[in-house]
């Protein structure tokens, strides 16, 4: 039976996720945490003068690594939960039993992000494919190519006091600055199938690449030692600057969602329906290509009328189980989305859609400020200067994005596929346009 060949396809594909899973290398995911690790821990120059000579370390990587983790967590978590877009054919059907003949359920060929409430239709199936390239702006509205995430390290307490005040060389610290680049490309094709007249099966499965290269900047800034005639701290080429660079990449296969799809009222002036959207651990999370979380959504999806106009809205809830080294547990998460579509000809569709998704309870990376005391060798006056660091506190994270696409029917039941999500806030991981191509086709 054709439903049986469809199910068999969608299982060959989990199963082919699976062995991606296997022989994707590893590393991609612990690129920011290899910055201050114990095998690479920031060093300076020996001093020449044996009265000032000390062991030149900056202890407060372990910290420094605290917020690297955060930021990690964050990117790879945001990245692997990433909306794939919707399975939905284009083409939606009815089976007139009386006439022996499929009719159109709508004039409009759906969304491109979202869900409605119409099915495809019994004995249907529709096959997408979309692409879309991310190159990511900002984090927590910090520009990531700029600099703005800026950490701080304290010299050791070479004398055991419990401060760094004395000796007085301690006073100085060491600003590092870090700048990412972050790119991402993802490939999903989708697959959708009729079970019943008011029923879906579906599965998405994205490939992704993605490309990371990092530097950190790092600055001695000479607070206690500034007013000496002779240079207590300087990195090993002499200067007080130093870049730490790190660079990878990693390709393969993306956490898979399988989806169905309950269309239990339809009415010709509007509809509704339960969905489910279960995302397997099937990425390489080593990778940043997957969570290591299972992910279940539960929501419910309305629309208007499928005339030229149809609104349409959803609101659901993620429950999140597991994770990895890398995400940590990921959240639960509450997700809602509003839109329309508008067919102001047979062969065209206009859609659009707000996106919100709130990540509940979940670790978020701040701005604080940071007090450093520091005394000179010539005057014992305690001074202090306030320096803007990254901080960590958990809270709600709200991620927001504007859809806004078209569907163009050249020919037959073949579709093309164009749109650009937006983004409408500066929290979390956020690329400002990320362009979306793709094609649908019904059978």
């Amino acid at each position: 039976m054709r439903w049986l060949r469809v199910v068999a396809t969608m299982a060959l594909v989990l199963g082919v996720a699976q062995t991606a899973r296997a022989q994707t290398t590893s590393g991609l995911a612990g690129l920011l945490l290899r910055f201050f690790s114990p095998t690479n821990p920031v060093v300076l120059a020996a001093n020449p003068d044996p009265n000032l000579s000390h062991a030149a370390h900056f202890v407060s990587q372990s910290a420094a690594q605290g917020i690297l983790t955060q930021l990690n967590q964050g990117i790879a978590t945001q990245l692997s939960t990433f909306p794939l877009g919707s399975s939905s054919g284009g083409f939606t059907y009815t089976f007139d039993e009386a006439l022996g003949v499929y009719n159109r359920t709508a004039q409009s060929f759906g969304p491109i992000i979202t869900e409605r409430p119409l099915t495809i239709g019994k004995g249907k199936f529709s096959f997408a494919v979309n692409y879309q390239h991310a190159t990511w702006d900002t984090f927590e509205s910090q520009d990531l190519r700029s600099g703005d995430i800026q950490l701080y390290l304290v010299h050791e307490d070479s004398n055991r006091d419990g401060s760094n005040l004395a000796p007085w060389f301690e006073g100085d610290i060491i600003r590092a600055d870090l700048s990412l680049e972050l790119k991402t490309d993802t490939t999903v094709l989708f697959a959708n199938y009729g079970l019943g007249e008011r029923f879906d099966i579906g599965v998405a499965v994205p490939f992704q690449k993605v490309e990371m290269s990092a530097s950190i900047l790092t600055s001695i800034e000479r607070l206690s030692t500034s007013a000496d005639p002779f240079i207590v701290h300087q990195f090993d080429d002499g200067s007080t600057e130093h870049v730490y660079p790190e660079s990878g990449s990693a390709s393969g296969i993306g956490d898979v969602l399988v989806r169905a799809k309950w269309n239990f009222l339809r009415k010709p002036t509007a509809g509704l329906a339960l969905a489910v959207d279960l995302r397997l651990p099937t990425g390489d999370e080593t990778n940043l290509l997957g969570s290591g979380a299972t992910q279940t959504k539960a929501f419910l999806v309305a629309g208007g009328s499928p005339g030229r106009f149809s609104p349409r809205g959803s609101i659901g809830y993620t429950f999140s189980s597991g994770g990895s080294e890398f995400t940590g547990d990921l959240p639960d998460e509450l997700g809602y989305t509003a839109g329309f579509d508008l067919a102001p000809h047979p062969r065209l569709t206009i859609t659009a859609d707000f996106v919100g998704r709130t990540l509940l309870d979940t670790q978020r990376l701040v701005q604080a400020t940071e007090t450093f005391a520091y005394r000179l060798r010539t005057d014992p006056t305690l001074r202090e200067t306030v320096r803007t660091t990254a901080s960590s506190e958990t809270g709600n994270l709200n991620l927001y994005l504007a859809s806004v696409g078209f569907k163009l029917n050249p020919v037959g039941r073949l579709l093309l596929v164009g749109n650009v999500l937006l983004s409408l806030g500066d929290s979390g991981l956020q690329d400002k346009v990320t362009p979306i191509v793709g094609l649908d086709y019904s059978f």
